[in-house]
């Protein structure tokens, strides 16, 4: 038995279809709706918070641990969502990462604030588990009966780990990379 496999230019050719059907999509049912609106004030006003509740003398730190979420942030959810374990039927702008707003704003701030208040390991944990329960058991689910979000293969409880695991090794991380203060 011969299988055909698609070729690069076949898969372009799709690529750029879903392209143009993405931004039609956006264009009539995402722009300027409310949901749109509130992922534009969700994608600006948690880092206007951060900037009044992080003292100026520890927002680098503060900040680079923010940046290695939404990193970490932005490429597992370019992978589930390229996976289709999860998507976002509402975007801010047609582009990847799905749900930036998410990835550059919300997740790293929350948790920088967690790592920020969070001074000791153990007082850095509670607040990472509470962080971590609020997202997958409260933003997910009200982001999924706003339409906004939709979970097809991957479950809260898997989410909830995943932000704990990520938000541990990146503490590790920086701890182990910084100078002693």
């Amino acid at each position: 038995m011969f299988v055909v496999y698609p070729s690069y230019d076949e898969i372009e050719d799709i690529r750029k279809k879903l392209k143009e059907f993405s931004y039609q999509h956006w264009v009539q049912s995402d722009l300027f709706t409310w949901q749109w609106w509130t992922l534009l004030i969700a994608a600006f006003l948690p880092w206007v918070i951060w900037w009044y509740l992080v003292k100026k003398e520890n927002r680098l730190r503060v900040f680079a641990f923010a940046m290695l979420m939404g990193i970490i942030s932005c490429t597992l959810d370019v992978i589930g969502s390229g996976m289709m374990w999860w998507g976002y039927p509402t975007k801010l702008i047609p582009v990847v990462p799905p749900l930036f707003p998410a990835d550059l704003t919300m997740i790293p701030v929350v948790f920088s604030l967690a790592y920020y208040y969070g001074k000791t390991w153990r007082k850095y944990i509670v607040c990472i588990m509470i962080s971590s329960f609020l997202f997958s058991y409260g933003f997910e689910p009200l982001f999924v009966w706003l339409g906004m979000y939709e979970t097809n293969t991957f479950p809260h409880w898997l989410s909830f780990v995943g932000f704990i695991l990520v938000s541990l090794l990146v503490r590790w991380f920086l701890e182990r990379i910084s100078p002693k203060e």
